[in-house]
């Protein structure tokens, strides 16, 4: 009976193990498409669901298409050696009042919570001189003393909602896996060159 509950416990014990090592090794997803593999595949897969190229270059490519049914650009980034994608960020256009922009921003936050639950951090707030309701907003916004952002972790990485100084809003996708390798291969970039 004991060889038997120890056999049960090893076999739970080691199903607990693979599912972590499997769950480590999923990728983040944009539009159902893991961020993983060089630039220009997934580029070309972006390409395939209607996203045209406008600008490449060395670890980035931005493209141009639509995302939760409003225009935006997509920007891709790639690691420096391994040329892997790491990160996306999809930017709307930018709104002409702090009414409008906290709208959209509110909006997008709650589309997201509503599919990954309870966000792990949000900063909403402004830095003296300036607090909404002044007429300033955007100006705050613009000198970087107005901060909205929510994150929300996820196991294959971090998804982040925030208003951009240019007065857009942003969402930006990093792999958990792919970020650890892009750091690491800057800093052996930053450590061959001294």
């Amino acid at each position: 009976m004991k060889k038997m509950i120890k056999r049960i416990v090893l076999f739970f014990a080691c199903s607990l193990i693979s599912t972590c090592i499997l769950s480590q090794e999923k990728h983040m997803e944009f539009r159902g498409i893991p961020l993983d593999g060089s630039l220009s595949s997934f580029e070309k897969k972006m390409d395939s669901i209607g996203y045209e190229i406008v600008l490449v270059q060395a670890h980035a490519v931005v493209m141009e298409g639509e995302f939760i049914g409003k225009k935006a650009n997509l920007f891709i980034f790639s690691s420096p050696i391994t040329d892997n994608v790491w990160k996306v960020v999809i930017s709307f256009g930018k709104e002409i009042s702090w009414s409008s922009l906290k709208y959209e921003y509110g909006k997008i936050k709650d589309l997201y919570t509503q599919k990954y639950g309870k966000s792990s951090h949000s900063f909403e707030y402004f830095t003296n001189p300036y607090y909404e309701g002044d007429g300033y907003e955007l100006q705050a916004l613009r000198n970087e003393k107005c901060t909205y952002a929510t994150y929300f972790e996820v196991p294959e990485g971090t998804i982040a909602v925030k208003m951009n100084s240019e007065g857009s809003i942003s969402i930006a996708y990093e792999d958990g896996i792919n970020v650890d390798k892009a750091k690491k291969e800057r800093e052996n970039n930053i450590m061959n060159e001294i």
